[in-house]
């Protein structure tokens, strides 16, 4: 036997199985799958011969979900604070639709009391910025309507005249307490349409003892 190194069989055929991917159990004869094969994303079950899913796939998954679930709360965040929004602008153009229709209401009563010898009601809105008689400026400017945009609408007497304004708007209205003394009946307003803004002298408060003055032609 002249350089000859014999193998022993068992550990030949040992040899050609572990060079196709399998390993020899040190507690028996039986072989299992190598390590290679749960890189192709499966791996063995200590418990059995089956295969399942490495954990990549469970990941993957889960981050899907997450991802979803963070796109559905980041859209009700944005809901709710759009609504949050529009309430707040609301209730701002509410305080500007008091303080401009009150700026109508004082302007009209200095025109009924300008001339003392005939008090009257404007014939147009556009009087109060030029008394046409003394050629007085009652308002600064015409205001428009805060919750629409436009012109406030005319409220107007028997004899076409204005004594007042209001918005158009049929929106409901958000505040219905703590209004100003002469503003107390917008208190059961449901609309800004029935927040008029008028002059009336006998709603005004007078001195004990001195008598109501008579409210102008209307």
């Amino acid at each position: 036997m002249s350089g000859e190194v014999r193998v022993p069989r068992g550990a030949a055929r040992g040899g050609r199985k572990g060079e196709r991917g399998l390993l020899r159990d040190p507690r028996g004869k039986s072989y299992f799958h190598a390590a290679p094969s749960a890189q192709g994303g499966l791996l063995r079950d200590p418990r059995g011969g089956n295969d399942f899913h490495a954990a990549p796939l469970a990941q993957g998954g889960f981050s899907y979900l997450f991802a979803l679930f963070a796109i559905v709360l980041v859209g009700l965040s944005m809901m709710g604070a759009n609504a949050q929004w529009k309430t707040m602008m609301q209730r701002e153009r509410e305080v500007e639709l008091l303080f401009r229709g009150d700026q109508y209401r004082r302007a009209i009563k200095t025109y009924v009391e300008a001339v003392s010898t005939a008090k009257q009601y404007p014939l147009r809105v556009e009087d109060l910025l030029k008394d046409p008689r003394t050629s007085k400026r009652h308002l600064r400017a015409l205001y428009p309507d805060p919750m629409t945009g436009e012109a406030f609408a005319p409220v107007l007497c028997g004899n076409g005249r204005v004594k007042g304004v209001a918005s158009s708007s049929e929106a409901a209205t958000l505040k219905r307490d703590n209004f100003p003394p002469a503003y107390a009946q917008f208190t059961s307003a449901t609309t800004y349409r029935q927040w008029i803004f008028q002059y009336d002298p006998s709603q005004v408060p007078v001195q004990p003892g001195q008598p109501q003055p008579p409210p102008p032609p209307c």
